[in-house]
């Protein structure tokens, strides 16, 4: 089984990309993947925008060909109370199973008070909470969410992209620090990723693709580097599962 934990669906106005459901479908097919925690791509920073790609990702988590759970992505520079009901929304009606901070595209400190804000709300709804790290320094540095882990130990962190290829041994100290934080390899090299294995081991590591083009890359690297199925396993789905406590 192998679940994507990190994919992307709508029209992102930052990086001009744009994805489709029936892309994700077709790919996920095509590759053999079971299923995917889906996020928005960075839409226009209005609460209306948002809600209606939260809403087209809940449409997306009914599908019966593929296993669809979604994540919310939301503007952390939003009206705190706007930004706790949309949050809401999604965890307790729409059934997301995450929260998303991407501090390149929404120009936010991971440790400034309006993150900080996206954190208390990740702890109050006992979700874990993505964070975009590598592309985007200095706020996508891995180092600038130490502030905040340290004041949250209780909120499961996941480094999206773990840092990428230039960051991933800031990533890989603090997931090796700190117990709740988790890594995301997306795009970081086979060296890095064999690092990573040796250092925090294969069970704080968790596949994702975050592009479907990225999808076959991603599977080559991680039988590239992990040759023991139960590790293989682990990375695949089963750390996916636990951390964010699907139901399969």
């Amino acid at each position: 089984m192998i679940i994507d934990i990190h994919a992307h669906l709508g029209c992102d106005v930052v990086f001009d990309e744009e994805q489709s459901e029936e892309q994700l479908i077709t790919s996920y097919y095509e590759h053999n993947i079971h299923g995917a925690i889906v996020q928005p791509y960075i839409c226009r920073p209005y609460l209306e925008d948002t809600r209606q790609i939260h809403n087209r990702i809940y449409e997306l988590t009914k599908n019966k060909d593929k296993r669809f759970w979604g994540m919310a992505s939301i503007n952390p520079h939003f009206k705190a109370e706007d930004y706790d009901k949309e949050a809401v929304r999604c965890i307790k009606e729409l059934g997301f199973v995450g929260l998303k901070i991407t501090p390149i595209a929404h120009a936010v400190h991971p440790s400034s008070k309006d993150a900080l804000h996206t954190f208390e709300i990740a702890r109050a709804l006992n979700v874990p909470l993505m964070i975009h790290t590598g592309a985007g320094v200095p706020f996508s540095d891995p180092i600038s969410v130490i502030n905040a882990i340290e004041s949250f130990k209780d909120v499961i962190v996941v480094l999206a992209h773990a840092g990428s290829e230039m960051h991933n041994q800031q990533a890989t100290f603090i997931a090796k620090k700190y117990e709740n934080v988790y890594l995301e390899p997306s795009w970081v090299g086979v060296i890095g990723l064999e690092k990573m294995v040796q250092q925090v081991g294969c069970g704080k590591i968790m596949f994702s693709s975050d592009s479907i083009n990225n999808i076959p890359v991603e599977l080559a690297k991680y039988r590239s580097v992990i040759k023991n199925q139960n590790d293989l396993n682990k990375v695949f789905a089963l750390n996916a599962i636990e951390i964010y406590k699907l139901t399969i």
